[in-house]
């Protein structure tokens, strides 16, 4: 099975994500990851399969051997299993090796994205229609992230996005700061979210033109997730509001 751990603490873990993993006798996930379980899952799998960044395949590829074998398999991630996450993958690799689905009992257990825990740090972003995009190129590549990035941003959805800056991408997020002022005005809230969740977490709201600076700043690496908003978005209260439509329709 895939499961999300939710935003980072152990109390954001759903009761489904923790139960099963109570249940699971091989536990395979990135070391961070891993290093947010609770001690009670932890101390009470059979064995623990970690593997450090770009591991993916590998230990994707590894908990379904081992699910293969007989074993009762979790491979976990941050956030949900469908979000940038590795439930796609272990899919692809459990028909690549001949088995089904079905043969596993392979299941998915979903956790709370990053999008919708980081907008809940901010107030209420996401409430209209919207879309998430990363910024990471390492499989797709950035001519196809700046079409996605123009199209989302001239259509008026809030934007969440992923993965927003490294010392190897700075380019990247150069790139989509431009081409989002190019849609949008400058006065634009974004809620930037630093590590959610954890004991480093950094929340604050700014303004869209303020976002180039934030490259090279402390608040802005791969744990940040911002929440553009679109051109009904305002702030109040120290707080993200992106209407939903009552105004027009009731009165209040």
């Amino acid at each position: 099975m895939a499961v999300g751990l939710g935003p980072g603490q152990p109390e954001g873990m759903t009761a489904r994500a923790r139960s099963a993993l109570l249940d699971a006798e091989h536990i395979v996930g990135y070391t961070t990851y891993v290093d947010l379980l609770p001690d009670e899952i932890t101390d009470g799998a059979d064995d623990i399969y970690d593997t450090p960044m770009c591991g993916e395949v590998s230990r994707t590829e590894e908990a379904i051997d081992r699910a293969l074998a007989g074993n009762d398999v979790a491979i976990i991630g941050s956030g949900d299993p469908n979000v940038y996450a590795l439930a796609g993958l272990a899919l692809e690799i459990i028909e690549s090796k001949g088995a089904t689905a079905t043969m596993l009992d392979f299941d998915v257990v979903p956790g709370v994205p990053a999008a919708q825990s980081c907008a809940a740090r901010v107030g209420a972003p996401l409430v209209n229609d919207t879309v998430s995009i990363s910024l990471s190129d390492h499989l797709t590549d950035m001519p196809t992230i700046e079409s996605r990035l123009h199209a989302a941003a001239k259509e008026g959805f809030t934007i969440t996005i992923y993965n927003p800056w490294s010392r190897k991408r700075r380019d990247n997020y150069e790139k989509c700061c431009e081409i989002l002022l190019e849609h949008r005005d400058p006065e634009t809230p974004v809620g930037v979210v630093h590590a959610a969740g954890r004991e480093d977490e950094q929340v604050e709201i700014v303004e869209l033109g303020e976002l180039p600076e934030l490259g090279e700043s402390d608040l802005v690496d791969m744990t940040t997730t911002l929440l553009v908003g679109n051109e009904d978005t305002y702030v109040w209260d120290d707080r993200m509001v992106t209407p939903r439509g009552y105004e027009t329709k009731y009165d209040y």
